[in-house]
């Protein structure tokens, strides 16, 4: 029986070391590739960023996408693209919505705010803001691996979300199968702004904001692999 491809794609602020955290509560019957993108300068748009993953991928083999974030945006790119490759698609924390005006002002404060100030001066305040209950330890060590990242790949990345398609129509559509795990705390992405749409597939992780690897890794690993594994 051949090894499920399981493609992991980290989310914003962050890299594929998140996988490293939270990869061993996942099964083992996955041969699992994390691309890390964050230094990226190249791709205007998240298809671009789509593409050039799927070109480092192997020739032609089924995966299934686990999208972070970002990193979900970029899976319904994928799974847009190449709908002969992409099997299944988990949206964790993430969202089949474009940005709303007020959120494209926000980006490009953040572009604005980046470019003066730098990776490190961003990071800090930035985190706190993706968990439901902070931990001080967690934050400080996340912080400091992060501070590094450089600000030319988080500047494209946060152009690329800003000017995102939108997909809902796509979500409703396609018959590539969706799962979406969701935080009840998010305060970036709520659960109501899903369920508008989709009834069904719905992970809704209690205490969780957006960062559930962290916060509840254990109910994270368990909704996908029940939804890859089927």
């Amino acid at each position: 029986m051949l090894e499920t491809q399981l493609v992991l794609l980290h989310g914003f602020g962050e890299d594929e070391r998140i996988w490293a955290d939270f990869s061993p509560y996942l099964g083992e019957n996955f041969t699992i590739h994390t691309p890390s993108y964050a230094a990226w300068t190249d791709c205007a748009t998240l298809a671009d960023y789509a593409k050039k993953i799927q070109s480092s991928l192997s020739a032609g083999l089924p995966f299934c996408v686990v999208g972070h974030s970002m990193g979900g945006y970029i899976a319904l790119e994928l799974a847009s693209l190449f709908p002969e490759q992409v099997k299944k698609v988990v949206m964790l924390h993430s969202t089949f919505l474009p940005d709303t005006e007020e959120k494209k002002i926000n980006r490009d404060r953040t572009v604005e705010l980046l470019a003066k100030k730098g990776t490190a001066f961003f990071i800090g305040p930035f985190l706190p803001n993706l968990f439901a209950v902070s931990s001080s330890e967690q934050i400080a060590v996340l912080s400091d691996r992060y501070r590094t990242l450089p600000v030319e790949g988080l500047i494209a990345a946060t152009k690329a979300m800003r000017d995102r398609k939108d997909f809902t129509d796509f979500v409703q559509a396609t018959s590539i199968p969706f799962l979406f795990i969701l935080g009840a705390e998010d305060a970036l992405i709520s659960p109501e702004s899903i369920t508008r749409f989709i009834q069904k597939s719905v992970v809704i992780l209690p205490n969780v904001g957006h960062q559930g690897t962290y916060e509840a890794p254990e109910a994270v690993a368990e909704a996908i692999n029940q939804f890859v594994n089927v």
